[in-house]
């Protein structure tokens, strides 16, 4: 995981002074302007020295000079450019070791069990990641939201997941699949983006619904789910798909909404991310927003705002079977077809800048590949410094 000491900026105003003030006040004032900047300056000369001294630690070394950027920063040649995203030390950072189960291992306990069964041991795998949320809306545990009990058909409890994988010897996970939901806009059209003029629901260019997150009950329903899921024991709750659907000039026109036109519209995303982080927060959780690698490197990010963001850990999901079709920006088109580890090492060097202000986990998946090719491409990437990953 990359680490970055970030603080929280804070924006000041200066206070003007409204007040006018007469010839011979500002004669005065200007006196003793000057007198204060003798005197302060005599005190500063005779308390600086000391009140540094005293700052420091003992057997703190003097700071050296500071050196210009141009003196120290490394000329990119051929020689080094297989460097350049920057390492991290292993040492420095904890490492976020995971591998995510899919829907038919969780089916119950003894479906989970056989899946943990074949997690390579030499892997130090540490956490285990269960989809609770699909991307189609279902959910996979049997849920105490008694509104809409059509959700789910499932009879596992989520104490019987937490329960069987500590167990195990692993610490239980929550994925979550938050906006891209074919199920809840059947039960409620209300949730979803709706045509105002026959009140049908709108699905995109792949027939798939989508809930709103300028849906106020909606996103209490996306709260409750996080609320249970994180106070029955896991230890992290992962949300994918904050996002808004691709929507065409057409489908823009058709919905006729203000809103999705808006440049500010992305603060819909980040209010629900503030929601979500501080329901799982409130039960000693954490929790990691997940991205795609295709839509970050299209700029279809729209959350990413680290001003505004609470949680400050992505997962970059880099699916190797999504982009070995390539990744068309609408501009450029990246080609993708190389070994898994070129291809990823492509992806996180295009999109670190992006990344710059967060934690990074990479999350590695694709049907094409064999498991040894997906763990060699995870110990490449290690060398650079991203030493927190999933295996999907």
């Amino acid at each position: 995981m990359k680490i970055k000491n970030k603080g929280r900026k804070i924006y000041k105003t200066k206070e003007k002074n409204y007040y006018g003030k007469s010839p011979a006040g500002k004669f005065f004032s200007a006196l003793l302007t000057i007198l204060l900047i003798g005197g302060i300056g005599f005190l500063g000369y005779s308390v600086a020295g000391p009140m540094i001294n005293y700052s420091r630690k003992q057997g703190d070394e003097d700071v050296p000079e500071t050196t210009s950027q141009e003196e120290t920063a490394p000329q990119t040649t051929a020689e080094n450019q297989e460097s350049t995203i920057p390492e991290v030390k292993e040492s420095e950072v904890q490492a976020y070791r995971s591998v995510r189960l899919n829907e038919y291992e969780i089916m119950n306990t003894e479906a989970i069990k056989t899946a943990i069964g074949r997690i390579p041991q030499e892997q130090d795998i540490e956490y285990i990641e269960v989809p609770l949320k699909l991307p189609d809306g279902r959910l996979t545990y049997s849920t105490g939201y008694e509104d809409l009990p059509e959700i789910s058909d499932s009879d596992l409890k989520l104490s019987e997941i937490t329960r069987t994988i500590r167990k195990e010897g692993y610490t239980p996970v929550a994925y979550i699949s938050t906006f891209a939901d074919n199920t809840i806009p059947e039960i409620y059209p209300q949730y979803s983006y709706l045509n105002p003029e026959t009140v049908a629901v709108w699905s995109d260019a792949n027939s798939k619904t989508w809930g709103s997150p300028f849906s106020e009950n909606y996103v209490k329903y996306l709260e409750f789910i996080v609320d249970e899921i994180s106070g029955a024991g896991f230890k992290k709750v992962i949300c994918s798909d904050i996002k808004f659907p691709v929507f065409s000039d057409r489908d823009l026109t058709l919905l006729n909404d203000s809103r999705l036109e808006s440049p500010e519209r992305y603060t819909a995303l980040t209010d629900t991310e503030n929601i979500l982080y501080n329901a799982v927060t409130a039960n000693d959780s954490d929790m990691f927003i997940e991205v795609s690698a295709s839509d970050l490197l299209s700029n279809r990010t729209e959350i990413l705002d680290p001003f505004f963001l609470k949680s400050d850990t992505i997962v970059l999901d880099i699916d190797l079977d999504e982009i070995s079709k390539g990744v068309d920006t609408g501009s450029t088109v990246y080609e993708f077809i190389s070994t898994p580890t070129e291809n990823i090492t492509k992806m996180l060097e295009l999109t670190k800048e992006k990344l710059s202000d967060f934690n990074i986990v990479v999350c590695i998946s694709g049907t094409a590949y064999n498991t040894a090719e997906l763990l060699r491409a995870k110990d490449d990437i290690a060398k650079l410094g991203y030493i927190s990953f999933i295996l999907g």
